[in-house]
Parts: structure tokens; C-alpha cells; sequence
């Protein structure tokens, strides 16, 4: 029997205990570590800060709180402020001339608004510890309490980007004592956890905090990840609760003194009044910083400096779903349905066009999407692909070639598999052909709603654990092929795209909806602006 493990950290000891994965692989699980001192009181809206150092050991072996948020279920605010905890999952401890392990470090989805990395139900470390590597998981602030942006630096902006950085400097500091090796970390992370990772690598906050990086349905460019108008939705949460508020310090003053509950439950408020192009709509979420006296995540447009190269040089792969739009069906339907009914494309185009130019906009993308190639033959097909497009692969299409022209490797994927572990079909009892947008998670990480994977599922979840852990031991997903990898999958070369399918089977492919990924090449180059 493993004795109960007990791990010294900067701040104090920690006491975790012993897991088993489904498979019968023990391994380690340390729960609720702080990384930050608690975002409440003075800090709330604030950068965050080291912790405070506690005296005897802390007792990791019960789950935190999430970070507050509203919960689209049960229509209440659950979760804390006090919730910047990681957990920690690895197959050893640090034994004396051992070789450290693969360090991944997660970052979950849900629009910058939603979601907790630490409920291991939800995302357990299972499927990836079996392959030798150590995961963190952690929360981030989210929504207003992790994105508010009143440009001065109690209220700079990204507060909830911060966050991941401070968890990767934890990381950095602490990881070795975890059998962790702090010169090989891996960022990866789904939907704004792949957001998420794009901003990382374009943020001089994390020089040196990683060495390798996978976003997954995610990218800075999606109109859902960045927002300049941060400041005027703040500012409508006084007006909703008939509040008259001067100037930008007294708006400070008055969503500090708001209780949790009122401050998530207002926000919430503001953003279904607000009105936006594109499917989803998240609101307070990253923005570019306009820094004065404090130092900024990022200040300068993420289109820029994706096309100048001005990033991390890491191994980079990214990818998404096949048919990210299914999303739509539970997210959004009413602007499936305007979409369906009208077939008017160019009012939900997220780009400021212009006038004199929406006609011909609007007849070229009618023709890409309405008389171009359809693998499904269903009456929404084409709006499933349009919002495919709009929400998640034209951002990821175009950042992953611009991010392939200054580095090397950079590995592309295609999701297409269709079976009982794709999550948010699973979640949402979708009954729909086809990978929707945060499918591919179910193969990766564990939750205890997939069940009854077939034989085939179970092939393709050990794959992609296979090629996501090689790629954070070696910088490549297939350094060799095998029984169970039988192709190497090839990186995108000067050449031009090359990508990885995966379905049932593995197969490189060299284009990919090129009328499509032309028309938001042109319309990132010409029109972007968050």
C-alpha cells in the first residue's frame, strides 16, 4: 500500500491521498492547493497576489470552490470569490535521481464566464496520468469578477488571465516536489481554455512559464474571446439597479460594494440585453489593455501580433471539431432559427463592414454556404457550418496558419469522430450527427457522465491520450508509429496546411474547406477589430 503522501511547497505542506483510475493505475491526488492569496474585500477586480504561508499541513484531500458564477441550471450564483486553488494529479513523488515527469497544466472552458477546473468529476486527470505525465487543473476568476476593465489598475482587465499566470509561476516553483518537471510544461485547454492558451502565448506575463502549448477550439481572434467594450457593460449594471454613478472611480467603488450574489446576477442581466454578432456572447471577457501605471497581459491588438510573430516559440498544435456549430442547437437556437428562416449571413458576420460592401459580402457567402459541399444532409446543415465558421474555426483556422509562419512545429487536427465519449452532446442529449464544439474532451479528460464506451471509442480516446501526452514529452505527437498509432501525423509545412483527421481512423489530409478558410483569411486581414 502507498503510504499517504505528504509534499512540501513554498508556502507549507500539504497532505493528498492515494486515486485509482478506472483502469486500476494508482496514482497521486493533491486537492485545493492555494496559488493566490483569496481575490476578496480590496482585491477583488485586482491583479492577483502570491499567498500567504501556513503553519503545520494543509489538508489537500477535499475539494475548493468554484469560482462564483451564474449557473444556467438552477438559475442561482453558486461557487466563491475566495476559489484561486489547483489541484495537482501525478503517477510519483519526487524520488531521488528519478527523471522528473511531463508537466500538463489545464485550463477549462466555458466562455471566460462558466466552468471550474478542480471538480474532478467533471474533468478527471485519469486518462493522462496512466501515460506518466503529472496534471494540474485550476480555477480562474471568471465573468465580471475576472474580466472587469475600467483602465486603471485596480480594475486593469484580464484579471482571470492573471490568474493562469500566477498558477504557472506555482507551477514553475513548486511542481518538482510533485515529481513534476518544471522545465517541461504543457498549457492545454478546450473552447476559452484553448482561448486561453492562445493568449498565453502571446502574453510577455509568461515567458518561460511553459514549453509547449495545445488550444483546442480556441483563439484570441473569436468574437466571443475579446471585447473592447467591457467598460460600458460595467457601467449599465448601475443603470439596471436604477443607481446614479459619477465617473469611473465611483463605478469602481460601487461594484466593489456589491455582494457577490448582486454583482454575477446583474452582469448576467446586462449581457442578455446586450446585442452582439456572431452565435454566442459571453461579454466580460479578455480585452487589450490601455496600461498606465501597471503591467498589462496583453496591450496590443492579438491579430498583430500573431502576424508579426510576436509570440512564444513553443511547439504549438491546435484543432477543433468538425461541427463546432451544433453548439447552436442548445446555445443558441433563436439565431439558428433567424438564420435558417432568412438566410441573411452578412448581419452575423463579427467584423465592421462596411456598407458599400455588405451586398457583395452577403452574395459571396450565400454561394460558400448555401451551394457549397455538404457532408450532412440535414435542413441546417448550412447555418451548422456558418456558425462552425463564425464562432470557432475561422478564428482557429487563421491564428494557427499566422502562429505556422513564424514557428515550427505546429500540428493541426480535424475532430470528426462521432461516439459515446463526445462531451457536450453527451451533456446536452444531442441527438445529432457529427462532433459538436467540446466533444473532443471526452477523449482526454474523464467525467463521470460518459459512460459505455464502445471498443472503437475506447481506440480513439487511448490515441489522442497517446498523442497529446508524446507531444508533451517529446514536442511531437507521433515520434513513431505502432499498432496503435499507425500514421505519423505530418506538421503544417511552408508548403502549406497539413492536418490530422480524426475519426475512427487517423489520416492526414492537405485542404480543408478552402472556399470557407479563404473567406475568413480575407476577413480577418481586412476588418479585424475586437
Amino acid at each position: 500500500m502507498l503510504p499517504t503522501p505528504i509534499v512540501e511547497t513554498s508556502k507549507g505542506k500539504v497532505q493528498g491521498m492515494i486515486s485509482e483510475s478506472g483502469s486500476g493505475t494508482k496514482f497521486f491526488t493533491f486537492k485545493s492547493i492555494p496559488y493566490a492569496k483569496p481575490p476578496i474585500n480590496e482585491l477583488r477586480f485586482a491583479p492577483p497576489v502570491p499567498p500567504e504561508p501556513w503553519e503545520g499541513i494543509r489538508d489537500a484531500t477535499k475539494d475548493c470552490s468554484i469560482c462564483a458564477q451564474f449557473d444556467k441550471d438552477s438559475f442561482k450564483v453558486v461557487g466563491d470569490e475566495d476559489c484561486l486553488y489547483l489541484n495537482i494529479y501525478t503517477p510519483k513523488l519526487l524520488e531521488q535521481n528519478a527523471k522528473p515527469l511531463p508537466v500538463m497544466v489545464f485550463f477549462h472552458g466555458g466562455g471566460f464566464v462558466f466552468g471550474n477546473g478542480t471538480d474532478d468529476s467533471i474533468h478527471g486527470a485519469d486518462y493522462l496520468v496512466e501515460k506518466d505525465v503529472v496534471v494540474v487543473s485550476l480555477n480562474y476568476r471568471l465573468g465580471i469578477l475576472g474580466f472587469l476593465c475600467l483602465d486603471c489598475k485596480e480594475a486593469p482587465g484580464n484579471m482571470g488571465l492573471k490568474d493562469q499566470v500566477q498558477a504557472l509561476k506555482w507551477v514553475k516553483q513548486n511542481i518538482q516536489n510533485f515529481g513534476g518537471d518544471p522545465e517541461n510544461v504543457t498549457i492545454f485547454g478546450i473552447s476559452a481554455g484553448g482561448a486561453s492558451v492562445e493568449y498565453l502565448m502571446l502574453s510577455p506575463m509568461s515567458k518561460g512559464l511553459f514549453h509547449k502549448a495545445i488550444a483546442q477550439s480556441g483563439s484570441s481572434l473569436l468574437h466571443w474571446a475579446q471585447s473592447s467594450k467591457i467598460k460600458q457593460l460595467a457601467g449599465m449594471i448601475p443603470v439596471m439597479k436604477k443607481v446614479p454613478v459619477g465617473d469611473d472611480s465611483d463605478l469602481l467603488k460601487y461594484l466593489k460594494g456589491m455582494s457577490t450574489q448582486d454583482l454575477i446576477a446583474t452582469s448576467m442581466l446586462v449581457l442578455a440585453a446586450d446585442k452582439w454578432r456572431g452565435g454566442i456572447h459571453f461579454g466580460f471577457v479578455p480585452t487589450v489593455e490601455k496600461p498606465v501605471d501597471w503591467e498589462p497581459f496583453v496591450s496590443k491588438s492579438t491579430y498583430d501580433l500573431l502576424a508579426q510573430g510576436e509570440f512564444h516559440k513553443v511547439p504549438y498544435m491546435a484543432g477543433f471539431c468538425e461541427r463546432e456549430g451544433l453548439l447552436m442547437v442548445t446555445h443558441a437556437a433563436p439565431i439558428l432559427e433567424q438564420l435558417m428562416k432568412h438566410k441573411k449571413f452578412s448581419p452575423h458576420l463579427p467584423f465592421g463592414l462596411d456598407e458599400s460592401e455588405t451586398a457583395d459580402l452577403e452574395t459571396e457567402v450565400k454561394a460558400i454556404y448555401l451551394d457549397g459541399e455538404k457532408k450532412y444532409d440535414e435542413p441546417d446543415s448550412f447555418a451548422i457550418d456558418f456558425f462552425t465558421d463564425v464562432d470557432f474555426l475561422g478564428g482557429v483556422y487563421v491564428s494557427t496558419m499566422l502562429i505556422a509562419k513564424h514557428n515550427s512545429p505546429v500540428y493541426f487536427y480535424d475532430f470528426a469522430y462521432d461516439g459515446n465519449l463526445n462531451y457536450i452532446k453527451k451533456k446536452h442529449k444531442m441527438n445529432r450527427a457529427g462532433a459538436c464544439h467540446g466533444d473532443d474532451g471526452g477523449y482526454i479528460v474523464w467525467s463521470s457522465i460518459l459512460t459505455d464506451p464502445t471498443e472503437t471509442d475506447l481506440l480513439v480516446k487511448d490515441r489522442m491520450c497517446t498523442m497529446w501526452t508524446n507531444f508533451a514529452k517529446y514536442g511531437n505527437p507521433t515520434p513513431k508509429t505502432d499498432e496503435l498509432i499507425p500514421c505519423i501525423w505530418e506538421p503544417i509545412a511552408e508548403t502549406g496546411l497539413t492536418y490530422l483527421q480524426i475519426d475512427k481512423d487517423l489520416t492526414n489530409k492537405h485542404t480543408l474547406y478552402s472556399k470557407r478558410m479563404k473567406l475568413y483569411t480575407e476577413l480577418y486581414a481586412k476588418y479585424y477589430q475586437p
